[in-house]
């Protein structure tokens, strides 16, 4: 910057002696000719001055470059087999060495541009913030780092360049060589041909495996068939790539098999970024056993830190018809009760007819195997209290309590058997869960990513229609005289409310833990009235309705401003109904209760409201979810509603 300021100064002096020439000779008559000569003398004077100055400036930063460097130094620098240059303090580049020409021919020529006009604007502040640097010239990558050098006053900087090219592609190819381990599974195959003979049964297998050899034959890895209707899947992360891209198309393409009228599903489990082969493997069946657990239909990709990201899962759950789990759970249960000193038994947040159901028939069970009870809930934040108010008015005392109050009574021999949800941060009291060391998890809704992994017991069946029909089976193994007629209506109204009267998610079994429920006494009619709202919440379900507007064809979108206790059974019922409507598809109506925005997400299977409410935080079923929002107003909890909704379509077109 010195010398470009040098030689500046020396410009601008000879542009005023010019100026200063002109005006005499039109101006000073005959003394014009002295005049001028004595002004270009004394010009001349002064050119000389400040061309001695700036022959002294870079005289002197020559002599520093040189006092900083001592000759051996200097040879080494010039013989090196890197690119090497020196710059000022202000950047300024005034020595490099041979090799820089030879490696970095476009950086020729530099010496008098500043180092940020050769690498680049942010080359300075990177390698000040990082001590080295990154840059790219032509084909070429470099590492570049940095050194001090004060030679008799001047302020010198080195600057070393390594060319990292080769190491650069040998990362990318070992990146891109990484295992992926993939695990697949077909879904209903046994459940769809039950009753074929077996030749059918072996050329719709054998269908369904040429889909997914054909589907894998362009790419460069190794699918092999394992015991029963497993494959498992061996490729590199460039290839995987590649599957990314098409969306996992396979799941399309198996999806369009039909037997009878019967789609095979299959879903897959994915091990990506594992340190071995043998760890991939491991996180690809952790990856299965979620695919398996959301209902199937689904591609599971696990990485590394417990991230997820999922493919597919439009259909719904298929039911199994065997109950071989459901005895064996039961038996297993038994013994831990019988082994424990107490059963804590907990819900959801704000507990629904079926999870506050099924504690009650499970809390039935644990007295009669002779163990003390407690139900962990908050009476005045839960949707079921017309089923307490029922069990009050039969003098049933059910030994319902709070979080904090069942704490002192919980020691390491306590059981807490969690049902209707299967996350920490949806239990009723988290701080329950901290405590006890022994858990069971009974829960139908579709497998969540933060889901509880250090459970005893993890019963999950996302093809039930409820949690009361999951514990209405276990306990017709564990304690079926422990049913009596209050329980058996309170297991009935949690299947009836999930099922919608028996209309979604419904099965042989569903009909048939019913047909229990109905033998030990339970009145459809009374169980019908524990679904009876005042008269305000009926009015309010009504102006929910009335306030729907439809989105993108198939949604409707209804926003309930009123906060009272019935307004969150307002919304869930408005919800319900407005899937009434033709062409609607999916349900929303958003609510506020507290400093959140919730949302009530309704379907009849057609649209899988659970994956648009994980999408904002929430969860549930296929066809029954919530999400609470922390925003500020209901526009903003729309506007990510509707986002949420537009990204679940996009995904399922593809």
């Amino acid at each position: 910057m010195k010398k470009v300021w040098g030689i500046g100064r020396v410009f601008l002096i000879l542009l005023l002696l010019l100026a200063v020439d002109v005006a005499v000779l039109q101006f000073a008559g005959k003394y014009a000719v002295p005049v001028v000569l004595c002004i270009l003398g004394l010009g001349a004077v002064i050119v000389i001055i400040s061309l001695m100055g700036l022959h002294k400036n870079i005289g002197k930063i020559i002599s520093g470059v040189s006092r900083g460097i001592s000759t051996a130094q200097s040879k080494a620098l010039t013989e090196l087999k890197i690119p090497v240059l020196i710059t000022t303090a202000y950047g300024e580049i005034v020595w490099y060495n041979p090799q820089l020409e030879r490696d970095i021919p476009e950086a020729s020529a530099t010496v008098g541009k500043s180092i940020e006009q050769v690498f680049g604007t942010d080359f300075k502040d990177d390698i000040e913030s990082n001590t080295h640097a990154e840059i790219n010239f032509g084909n070429k990558i470099f590492s570049v780092t940095d050194s001090d050098i004060d030679g008799g006053g001047t302020h010198l900087r080195i600057y070393y360049l390594f060319d990292i090219t080769a190491l650069r592609k040998i990362a990318h190819e070992y990146n891109e060589t990484r295992p992926v381990v993939a695990l697949l599974a077909v879904d209903n195959l046994d459940e769809i041909t039950k009753n074929a003979r077996d030749s059918e049964i072996a050329s719709f297998r054998g269908a369904v495996q040429q889909r997914i050899e054909k589907w894998f034959s362009h790419i460069n890895g190794i699918c092999r068939k394992m015991s029963g209707d497993r494959y498992m899947l061996v490729l590199e992360e460039r290839s995987f790539q590649k599957l990314n891209q098409e969306g996992i198309s396979v799941l399309n393409s198996v999806r369009e098999l039909k037997f009878g009228e019967s789609s095979a599903t299959i879903s897959m489990g994915i091990g990506q970024g594992g340190g071995s082969l043998s760890e991939c493997e491991e996180m690809a069946r952790q990856a299965l056993d979620m695919a398996l657990g959301r209902g199937g239909d689904q591609a599971v990709v696990k990485m590394p830190n417990n991230e997820y990201k999922f493919y597919g899962g439009v259909s719904g759950a298929l039911e199994k018809h065997n109950k071989v789990r459901a005895r064996i759970i039961s038996n297993t249960l038994k013994s831990l009760i019988m082994s424990s000193s107490k059963v804590v038994l907990m819900g959801h947040r704000f507990a629904d007819l079926d999870s506050l159901g099924s504690c009650i028939a499970m809390a039935g069970a644990v007295s009669a195997l002779g163990r003390e009870s407690y139900i962990v809930m908050d009476k005045e934040k839960t949707m079921a209290k017309s089923l307490v108010e029922r069990a009050d008015s039969l003098g049933i005392h059910c030994n319902i309590v709070s979080g904090s109050e069942v704490m002192p009574a919980i020691d390491k021999e306590t059981l807490l058997i969690i049902t209707d949800v299967h996350r920490p941060s949806f239990l009723d009291s988290p701080e329950v869960y901290e405590r006890c060391n022994n858990v069971v998890v009974i829960d139908h809704h579709r497998k969540a990513v933060d889901f509880i992994n250090d459970a005893v017991i993890f019963y999950h069946e996302t093809a039930v229609s409820s949690t009361c029909e999951m514990v209405t089976e276990m306990l017709q193994y564990m304690c079926p005289k422990s049913v009596g007629q209050f329980e058996a209506e309170a297991l009935l109204s949690g299947i009836m409310l999930d099922s919608r009267n028996f209309v979604l998610n419904t099965g042989v079994r569903t009909f048939e833990a019913s047909a229990f429920l109905r033998n030990r006494g339970a009145d459809p009619v009374t169980v019908k009235k524990l679904f009876a709202g005042s008269m305000a919440t009926y009015k309010l379900r009504a102006e929910i309705v009335g306030s729907a507007e439809q989105y993108d064809g198939d949604c409707a979108i209804a926003i309930n401003t009123d906060i009272n206790a019935d307004s969150r059974l307002a919304s869930a019922q408005a919800a319900d109904e407005l899937l009434g409507i033709s062409g609607v598809l999916g349900s929303f109506v958003v609510s506020r209760y507290g400093g959140e925005f919730n949302i009530s997400a309704r379907s009849l299977g057609s649209m899988n409201v659970q994956v648009i409410m994980e999408t904002l935080g929430g969860g549930g079923h296929r066809t029954m979810a919530a999400c609470q929002l922390k925003v500020d107003t209901f526009e903003d909890a729309v506007l990510q509603l509707k986002q949420a909704i537009d990204t679940y379509k996009k995904e399922i077109k593809k």
